[in-house]
């Protein structure tokens, strides 16, 4: 999956993207009636990056997984960890994962 695809998930929606200056981390989703994603580009380095980001913003969309700074950090890591299994199964569709695999398995005979 590509930025296109994300942004296009991203605008079906209803969620902006928006570029915004942070300083603790690179990207946030914030849902307070509407939901938007800030992503801070000055701070993203590459397209890998920006994909893997965004990807994980969505993850946090799409499970609800939620949290706030005061959060509790087991919280955090469980929400953390939600939006994270998300974004791997959008960026890696098992087929391609079993495939990549077995195709390893052949060359290391």
């Amino acid at each position: 999956m590509n930025i296109n695809e994300l942004t296009n998930i991203a605008e079906r929606e209803k969620i902006n993207i928006v570029n915004f200056k942070m300083k603790k981390t690179k990207a946030r989703i914030i849902e307070y009636g509407n939901t938007c994603i800030f992503l801070d580009y000055s701070n993203i380095e590459t397209y890998r990056e920006e994909k893997c980001l965004l990807s994980e913003e969505l993850g946090h969309y799409y499970y609800s997984s939620y949290y706030t700074l005061i959060s509790d950090q087991n919280f955090i890591n469980k929400q953390e960890y939600r939006a994270k299994k998300w974004s791997y199964c959008i960026l890696i569709p098992y087929e391609k994962l079993k495939s990549a695999i077995l195709n390893r398995n052949r060359y290391s005979l």
